[in-house]
């Protein structure tokens, strides 16, 4: 959840991708890479994240960033524009709607967790739609 705060009253412009999860991966599948093995405990032991690195964070970081670099699909992916305007909250499930800021500065943020056996439909999680593409597990979940 966000909170356009800007004491100039500027909005924040956000866009969102048009492109539905899956189809989005199983694109990105070519270019994604394996995460060399332990290096999310080594992440953890050395500080540099918070807790461990799952299978799932590797390849979400590593979709994330190849989409920056990206000049063809930073061109033509279809997106929608939308602007928040200062005193606004919106509220997105990031993990599955591909975002980014474009403008705007002075913003409360609040992240909420939520398990994917909670989900009503847990099988559209992006998780389990990784799961699906991999063919293994990516996450570490509680029974």
């Amino acid at each position: 959840m966000l909170t356009n705060i800007d004491p100039e009253g500027r909005p924040r412009v956000w866009q969102f991708g048009e492109e539905a999860f899956e189809p989005f991966a199983r694109r990105l599948m070519p270019q994604t890479r394996r995460e060399v093995p332990g290096s999310g405990w080594l992440l953890e032991k050395l500080g540099i994240t918070k807790a461990r690195r799952t299978p799932y964070d590797h390849l979400m970081r590593q979709m994330r960033n190849n989409t920056k670099v990206d000049a063809d699909y930073q061109k033509n992916a279809p997106r929608k524009i939308l602007e928040f305007p200062t005193g606004s909250t919106w509220m997105l499930f990031t993990d599955n709607v591909l975002h980014g800021a474009i403008r705007g500065q002075y913003a409360f943020e609040q992240t909420f967790w939520l398990d994917v056996n909670a989900m009503r439909e847990p099988g559209r999680s992006p998780l389990r739609a990784l799961e699906r593409l991999y063919r293994r597990k990516l996450a570490w979940t509680p029974p």
